[in-house]
């Protein structure tokens, strides 16, 4: 049950770091309270930038760190719930799923673009 629970979950994962990573980007800009900033932690203040300069620029590097961030911190998650060796389905699982809903997304947008 444990198994099928893992895989599962990679599976989601996969399809929703793909919405994720796979969007346009914001042109908004938004404004930050200067209180807050001054009470965050230096960690915090970096996500925050990098969260804002990931939504309005889209760049290679920023979406792979972006999805390595996110994927290590829940197969972490996996690994505290679980066990070392359940993370090799839910890698399974996860890269299925990533690669297989890319594509149709892709394919997606080619039929639409000749439509």
């Amino acid at each position: 049950m444990i198994i099928a629970g893992i895989i599962g979950a990679g599976l989601v994962w996969g399809w929703l770091l793909v919405l994720f990573v796979d969007q346009r980007p914001v042109r908004g800009s938004a404004q930050q309270n200067a209180d807050a900033e001054d009470s965050d932690s230096k960690l915090v203040r970096f996500l925050k930038t990098f969260m804002k300069k990931w939504q309005t620029e889209r760049r290679p590097y920023l979406n792979l760190l972006a999805a390595a961030i996110f994927t290590s911190w829940f197969a972490w998650l996996v690994y505290a719930l679980t066990s070392a060796t359940m993370l090799i389905p839910f890698f399974i699982a996860f890269i299925s799923a990533f690669f297989i809903h890319f594509a149709w997304r892709q394919q997606l947008r080619r039929a639409q673009k000749s439509s």
